[in-house]
């Protein structure tokens, strides 16, 4: 039998699921309808441990394989060497290159980019060449921390779907051509002082890109500037400009805070705040619990997110109730009545405003970027008159440039054919613009169009020239963070493909002459009248850094918000539907859709991959008869998007979720086909559309998903700790009794004993580990019909589970790794021994000795351990093979493969540490890949022999527990409990 998704004839019985688990007669936690349906397909699904062999022949479409080939392994290697023959014309060193230390590894500061906002990286290479990306410890907002966007970004270095080369009208040209062209219609624009010419970018928080812009238009004083792409924070900006009278930016400190309400708020979500605001998040949290507190989080939203998730107490609220409830906590602030009084909004909003009352001062409240900015306005009112404003609220300058439209101003402009030239810099607007701009149509008006950008996509297609743009691993340059420390941006590489930066574009427009990259941002940061060497030590010192000190903006002095009146808002009613559009958690706005990595990262929490889908909620899809998989059509303004459907619980029943970053017109690239483009739908300036229709047609694509995969049997998955009640954990003593003798000591000899303790209650969910480890180990990306064959290569996966009701469940994370057990089943069921302990715990894989049984995955209670039945590594040629990290073994077909604690580390820390192979090891000398990457620090290693390590003091915390501890297997990987307030339900 396959191992595919169940696909349900009819839709499921979702008044029975309810039901079930409303009665207590379903499961503590589980994953899925199906699980808890637990129909006859679904056990035929959980028994298929094996594809049937039959499969192993067939190979996947030859076009699409190609693609997916070439987007996870051919790196840089030949394409970008102008046709060099590795193989043929590999030379040893004969003089030396400087700094180069043949196999040392190098590690460089510098910054990872999402929306113009900088979050600190420090960036490894061998040989050269960047292969891994690690979190800055020292950097002021980052801590240390990354996301999966970071995390990918060196893979984005080596994409082959990257542009190579200058095009003008869609044939091969170079930069020189470019630049006589510019030269000869330089002075044409400055006799006009640039009316006509309009720039379009990004956001931009970088100084010295910013300057360079402002040179522009002093240039050309009649030139405008728009802005566009990724989440803007016009939202944010204007809602404080209508409650202090200026934009401000809006800082969060956790550590002021006892309690925190989120009205959609999106702080621990994928977004330019995700990886330091989740760190001062859980670090907040940790100090409360320490103190036998919670830092509560109370939040409302439409659709799931990973914020509302990781919330004590959550509700379900559609947007325009969203609203109510911000003018409600306001009015129960002030004395007043509330409109949502009843029901569970009316219950969540009593139990959030008693708790921003008792906690007036030292609380937050919220709201997410997609909220209206009369939404800001009224949480700027309700945390000045909570006291909160300039505590746990402060507020600075815009952390974004300010002075630049926005996208409908440039299409209005360019209807009226006031534009005459359009320079585009790092953007897509033809895929990202709402399609009600039609942008594509206005663009063709516009006689002269230059687009710069790291990919020649569906706007580069209808560029007069494009110009390809410098990967940010190749450029200088500089970005602020959240909290406008200044990040600096230098190169660990040569540009692969002579791509420029767009602070040298940008001056090739101003002067003909695009300048260097390094000097242009030397020259900015220079002070004046400061002498060279002093100027010399500073920048060597930030560039070491990988950030300017001191240079986070500092808290605005701000009159407390005055009182908002409350804007007349439309109610949704019983059979209104609305749509709502949020970026994708794993390739965000389409910018990175090219990646293999994230395309095959499982969504957070709905675990799908390769697609996006139309989220819909249980009672939604019941009354409509709509069961996951089933496409449907949500229509709009006379507007359409098709695609699968997919039932959320904890979804707002008359909400509809439509994730952009899909829908790509590329051809030839990874992306070109993948899912429905949710842009065609969405309305200009908003994130939310009332008053769709949504139709079954009568088709069904079930989307590839792993929710289901590696299920585990058993009843003690994930465990939650309430304040007060007793401790969720166990203790050494609390083992159960086993007909096996006991194993042999921990660390036999002395020897170090490796082990690894994960918070539940700090894990969010936000896959950074898993893009970490698929970085680190090579592991393949296998497309997506492999993966709904169950074949999913991840060495550790993040499994999502509910508790409670099916419409307003609480959702838990828990990542899984191989456990190592002391006392491994794998390792008495393989019959060649090619999987053993060494004697320092770790359960090792040898993969020249494994014959491909697959006896120990079947033995493994965790399913942890995956089988690679195909070559998904493709010939390689040994330059492309350097883009891999050569102390992993590349994995051939036909073996298990699983997570090895990094052993590679472990064995750089040993040789690093002393000659002695039993010299102690400094704690903390070791770090995983998943616990390096990891933004809240949820994962501890070490050694558990180690009495004063963190890893052996977290074992003996209450809340400690063993993953199936009821198994003697004595696993080294273990968990905290998650925290809950005492009176939460369920």
């Amino acid at each position: 039998m396959l191992r595919v998704p169940p696909l349900m004839a009819a839709p499921p019985d979702i008044a029975a699921i309810r039901a079930r688990l409303s009665g207590g007669d379903g499961p503590a936690f589980w994953r899925s309808l199906d699980a808890v349906a637990d129909t006859e397909a679904f056990r035929a699904f959980l028994e298929a441990e094996f594809p049937a062999a039959a499969r192993l022949a067939a190979a996947p479409e030859r076009r699409g394989f190609l693609k997916l080939m070439a987007a996870s392994f051919a790196f840089a290697g030949l394409s970008a060497c102008d046709g060099f023959d590795g193989r043929k014309r590999e030379l040893p060193y004969v003089n030396q290159p400087e700094r180069i230390v043949p196999g040392a590894s190098l590690s460089y500061a510098t910054s990872a980019l999402l929306d113009g906002f900088a979050n600190g990286v420090l960036v490894t290479t061998r040989n050269g060449r960047p292969l891994k990306i690690e979190g800055n410890p020292d950097h002021p907002w980052s801590m240390g921390g990354t996301d999966v966007l970071g995390q990918a970004s060196v893979l984005g270095l080596y994409d082959p779907f990257r542009s190579q080369a200058v095009q003008n009208l869609g044939r091969p040209s170079s930069w020189a051509a470019f630049r006589g062209a510019m030269v000869g219609l330089l002075p044409a624009w400055t006799e006009v002082g640039g009316a006509g010419l309009a720039l379009l970018t990004g956001p931009v928080t970088s100084p010295s890109l910013a300057a360079a812009i402002g040179r522009m238009r002093g240039a050309y004083p009649a030139m405008r500037w728009f802005s566009s792409g990724g989440v803007p924070r016009a939202n944010l900006y204007e809602g404080a400009r209508r409650a202090f009278g200026r934009p401000l930016e809006t800082q969060l400190r956790f550590e002021r805070a006892r309690t925190v309400v989120a009205l959609d708020g999106d702080f621990l979500d994928l977004g330019p705040g995700q990886v330091g605001l989740a760190r001062r998040w859980s670090k907040a949290r940790r100090r409360e619990a320490a103190a036998g507190r919670l830092l509560t989080l109370h939040a409302a939203a439409p659709t799931p997110s990973l914020t509302s998730a990781k919330a004590d107490f959550r509700v379900a609220a559609g947007t325009a109730e969203i609203g109510q409830l911000a003018r409600d906590l306001l009015s129960l602030r002030e004395g007043g009545s509330a409109v949502m009084a009843d029901g569970p909004l009316g219950a969540w909003l009593r139990r959030a405003a008693a708790a921003l009352q008792a906690d007036a001062g030292a609380g937050i409240v919220t709201a997410g970027l997609v909220q209206g900015p009369e939404v800001h306005a009224l949480v700027h009112a309700l945390n000045g008159a909570l006291g909160n404003t300039g505590a746990g609220v402060v507020q600075t300058a815009p952390v974004t440039h300010l002075g630049a439209e926005d996208l409908g101003a440039l299409a209005e402009a360019m209807e009226r054919g006031a534009v005459r030239a359009l320079v585009m810099l790092g953007v897509n607007p033809v895929y990202e613009a709402p399609a009600g701009l039609d942008f594509a149509r206005r663009l063709e008006r516009v006689p002269l169009k230059i687009h710069a950008g790291l990919y020649n996509d569906e706007t580069g297609a209808y560029a007069d020239w494009h110009l390809p743009l410098a990967h940010p691993l190749e450029s200088w340059g500089d970005a602020r963070s959240l909290d406008g420390t200044v990040g600096l941006i230098q190169p660990v590489i040569a540009p692969l493909y002579n791509g420029r930066t767009a602070t040298e574009i940008v001056g090739a427009l101003e002067r003909g002459d695009p300048g260097d990259g390094r000097s242009l941002l030397r020259d900015h940061w220079r002070r004046e009248g400061e002498e060279p060497s002093a100027f010399e030590e500073r920048f060597a010192d930030a560039l070491r850094a990988g950030f300017l000190g001191d240079t986070a903006l500092p808290p605005e002095s701000v009159s407390p918000a005055a009182k908002n009146p409350a804007p007349a808002t439309v109610m949704v009613g019983d059979h209104g539907v609305e749509a709502v559009f949020r970026p994708d958690s794993t390739i965000w706005d389409g910018t990175h859709a090219d990646l293999g990595w994230l395309q095959e990262l499982p969504k957070p929490l709905t675990k799908i991959v390769w697609e996006n889908v139309v989220g819909l909620s249980p009672r939604l899809a019941e009354r409509l008869s709509i069961a996951s998989g089933d496409v449907v059509r949500v229509s709009g303004d006379g507007r359409s998007v098709e695609g699968p459907a997919w039932i959320l619980p904890g979804q707002a029943e008359n909400t509809v979720t439509l994730t952009l970053g899909y829908g790509r017109a590329v051809p030839d690239h990874l992306a070109d086909g993948l899912g429905y483009d949710a842009a065609r739908l969405r309305p200009d300036g908003s994130f939310a559309l009332a008053n769709v229709t949504l139709t079954r047609t009568g088709a069904r694509r079930m989307p590839a998903t792993t929710q289901d995969l590696g299920t585990m049997e058993g009843n003690d998955l994930v465990r939650v700790q309430r304040l007060g009640a007793p401790p969720a954990g166990e203790t050494e003593s609390a083992r159960r009794a086993s007909f096996y003798g006991a194993p042999e000591a921990a660390n036999p000899g002395g020897e170090r004993a490796w082990g690894m303790v994960i918070d539940l209650d700090a894990c969010i969910g936000c896959n950074a580990c898993v893009t970490a480890c698929q970085a680190e180990n090579n592991i393949p990306v296998v497309g997506r019909d492999e993966v709904a064959l169950g074949r999913w290569m991840g060495w550790i996966r993040v499994d999502r589970y509910y508790a409670g009701g099916l419409d307003e469940p609480d959702t838990h994370f828990q990542p899984v790794t191989c456990m190592h057990c002391e006392q491994a089943p794998c390792e008495v069921g393989c019959p060649v021994e090619a999987t053993l302990h060494d004697s320092e715990g770790l359960n090792l894989q040898v993969y020249n000795r494994c014959v491909g049984t697959r006896t120990c995955q079947s033995y493994c209670p965790y399913k942890v351990r995956r089988f690679n039945y195909l070559d998904y590594t493709g010939s390689m040629a040994p330059v492309e093979q350097q883009q891999r990290n050569p102390e992993v073994t590349v994995r051939a077909r036909g073996v298990m493969e699983k997570c090895t604690y990094c052993v590679q580390r472990i064995a750089a820390a040993r040789i690093a540490s002393a000659k002695d192979a039993h010299a102690p090891i400094p704690d903390g000398a070791v770090e995983t890949a998943c616990q390096n990457a990891c933004p809240t620090r949820a994962i501890s290693f070490g050694d558990l022999a180690d009495a004063a390590s963190r890893v052996a003091a977290l074992r003996k915390d209450l809340r400690h527990y063993a993953l199936l501890g009821e198994l003697n297997t004595r696993p080294r990987t273990t968990y905290l409990a998650s925290l809950a307030p005492a009176d939460r339900e369920g």
